[in-house]
């Protein structure tokens, strides 16, 4: 097996050839620069597909927090529905003015539902290309007795 590997590197084609040009020089230094170069764009869409997933990840975590909270204080009778809602859009300030509220509350039930579009909370819009949705929240309590 060693004859056949030391007959194949003595074959012509698959030795290194010296270049005429005195230019030229045998150092391969650029080639990690080059691989380096072309790696770049596919590390950064990892990186901004990720942060993406965590902003949505993150803002439905907060969407649960925020309705939860809104839904309790509607459910112990502190807020009116009209209340709940400038809670509610007061706490959601940060995501800006795309955030839908709904606020509603009967005789046994409250109710709080949150819609924000996707393409207003991810940062760098990856996500997008696979959907066109939105993180949407609805949360429904008991009516504490009076």
């Amino acid at each position: 097996m060693k004859s056949w590997i030391k007959k194949v590197r003595n074959c012509t084609q698959f030795r290194k050839r010296k270049s005429n040009d005195p230019n030229f020089t045998e150092d391969e230094s650029a080639a990690v620069t080059v691989e380096f170069v072309l790696w770049v764009p596919v590390f950064v869409l990892i990186l901004a597909i990720t942060v993406d997933a965590t902003v949505l990840f993150m803002t439905q975590a907060n969407l649960w927090s925020i309705s939860r909270d809104t839904t309790r204080l509607m459910a112990a009778r502190y807020l009116t529905d009209a209340e709940a809602k400038d809670y509610a859009r007061d706490r959601m300030a940060a995501w800006g003015d795309d955030t839908t509220i709904e606020a509603s509350s009967t005789l046994s039930e409250a109710t709080v539902t949150f819609t924000v579009p996707i393409a207003s909370v991810s940062p760098f819009n990856i996500v997008t290309a696979f959907t066109s949705g939105t993180l949407g929240v609805t949360l429904t309590q008991h009516m504490e007795p009076k």
